[in-house]
């Protein structure tokens, strides 16, 4: 194939004399406005497949793209995140032709999306694993900006990484943008992340290490925001207009419910995603773990993937064992935590029993509805046979008289859980963390100090409750072989 038939050649062939251990497929790359993304062969390494990912040959001599793209090498090379794709060779910043090399990715989100939608819980992974890159990423200073499908990239066995930091933005440099230039992809991208011109250069600065502030990364709440929503609809948030009638539907947050184009999901994913891309940032989640937290409570799932029982049903079918009774002490916030004990003699293997009963996932039905477990519902029985649902979000002035979801609030009532919305005035307590089967370093411990701490962390609880079984009547005793700590409840005083 000669240059005049194949426009990427020049590129091609400078690679060639740059990367001689690499052999570039004769496949057309993918191409954007910036760069062009090769296939090929490592020939030292057993021909493994990588990415040879180059820059536009036109742009190659302009100072400020130059600098752009290396500044997206220093930041590939510094997020060391088994969720952000890594390096294995880079162009130094005196070649005149600046690349990078990366593992072969076998698919992307944007590919995958385009052959059908995903169900609920490969949505609720990738939109985990991603979090969990961002806010790596947000904890060292470094805001994404264009977080979309074609940038989250499949390894093997399902295994996600966030790629292209060419627009980020971090606490390191300057600002990279220009004026009039448009920052990531309209309909993913928040509209005042999209519209954002430069920074100002005469603006106070920032300490360099700082993390990311809740209003920087709000911009990739709500672009992990959307891309979840395309996960669940198969189509982009307002698909069916066009760009300037998506822009403005955006500014005003019109975006349509996804339970309203399949009623089939459950409806607590609509208050989610309408929170993630609301179109006030301060009203957004504060970081796109919480996100991926209140996303996984409300489909009944862990941060680690495991299922979330059904729990107040699972306590009332212990109730009515004979003989057997469970019961779920809360603990009373002091100065210093007091940790009240439970006693529950009751057999594990029923409680376990119980558990798989009511795992979150079941089977899905017409390619997109998946069993979703509940925390409960607001003291009303479910019908034998239906389906659980989550319980819908406390808002305005509104209480109910259950177990607080990640991310809500409850009065200081002290027999039971009144949950409020947070902004209420009798909101005195914040729900920020529920971990199932939490990992006990020391489980001979009678009041598990150190279970509580690694669950809940030392900076922002201030206080726990839990739910165990032990097999002594006095608690005085711990059986790590028949005893367990089914879940932590970690909040702080507001």
């Amino acid at each position: 194939m000669d240059e005049t038939s194949d426009p990427f050649a020049p590129v091609r062939r400078r690679l060639g004399e740059l990367l001689p251990e690499y052999r570039l497929a004769a496949d057309p790359p993918s191409t954007t406005g910036l760069s062009q993304v090769f296939r090929a062969e490592d020939l030292r390494l057993h021909h493994r497949r990588v990415a040879v990912k180059a820059m536009a040959g036109y742009l190659s001599m302009h100072p400020g793209y130059r600098q752009r793209f290396l500044r997206e090498i220093q930041l590939m090379t510094e997020l060391e995140h088994p969720n952000i794709m890594y390096l294995i060779r880079a162009s130094a910043a005196e070649d005149d032709l600046l690349y990078l090399v990366m593992p072969w990715a076998e698919d992307d989100l944007r590919r995958r999306l385009a052959r059908e939608r995903l169900d609920l819980a490969a949505a609720v992974d990738v939109v985990m694993q991603v979090a969990r890159a961002l806010d790596y990423a947000h904890d060292r200073g470094v805001v994404h900006r264009d977080v979309k499908p074609a940038n989250i990239l499949f390894g093997a066995e399902g295994h996600v990484y966030l790629s292209d930091f060419g627009v980020a933005k971090d606490r390191m440099g300057p600002d990279l943008t220009v004026a009039g230039e448009s920052i990531g992809t309209r309909r993913y991208t928040a509209p005042e992340v999209y519209s954002a011109g430069p920074a100002d250069p005469n603006a106070p600065g920032v300490p360099a290490e700082r993390p990311a502030t809740d209003a920087e990364r709000a911009g990739d709440v709500y672009s992990l925001g959307a891309v979840l929503y395309h996960c669940l609809n198969g189509q982009r948030p307002f698909d069916h207009l066009d760009d300037s009638a998506a822009e403005l539907a955006q500014r005003e947050g019109d975006l349509t419910p996804v339970t309203m184009l399949h009623p089939q999901l459950p409806a607590a994913l609509d208050p989610v995603v309408a929170k993630a891309m609301h179109v006030d940032p301060a009203q957004r989640y504060r970081s796109c773990g919480e996100l991926a937290r209140a996303l996984a409570q409300t489909v009944g799932v862990t941060d680690a993937g495991s299922a979330l029982p059904i729990l107040r049903d699972i306590q009332e079918r212990l109730r009515t064992e004979p003989g057997e009774r469970t019961e779920l002490v809360r603990s009373v916030p002091a100065a210093r935590p007091h940790w009240l004990h439970l006693l529950v003699p009751v057999l594990s293997l029923l409680l376990a029993a119980g558990v798989l009963a009511w795992s979150a996932f079941g089977p899905e039905d017409d390619g997109g509805g998946s069993g979703v477990a509940a925390e409960e519902t607001s003291g009303e029985e479910v019908e034998e046979g239906a389906e659980p649902t989550a319980p819908p979000p406390v808002t305005g002035d509104e209480q109910v008289e259950r177990r607080p979801l990640v991310g809500e609030c409850t009065t200081d009532d002290d027999e039971t859980w009144v949950v409020v919305a947070c902004d209420s005035p009798d909101a005195a307590e914040y729900y920020y963390r529920i971990v199932v089967n939490p990992e006990d370093p020391n489980p001979s411990q009678p009041d598990h100090d150190d279970a509580s701490w690694l669950a809940c962390g030392d900076s922002r609880a201030t206080d726990f409750e839990y739910y165990w079984s032990d097999s002594t009547p006095d608690g005085e005793q711990w059986d790590p072989a028949t005893d367990v700590i089914y879940y932590i409840m970690c909040y702080q005083e507001l």
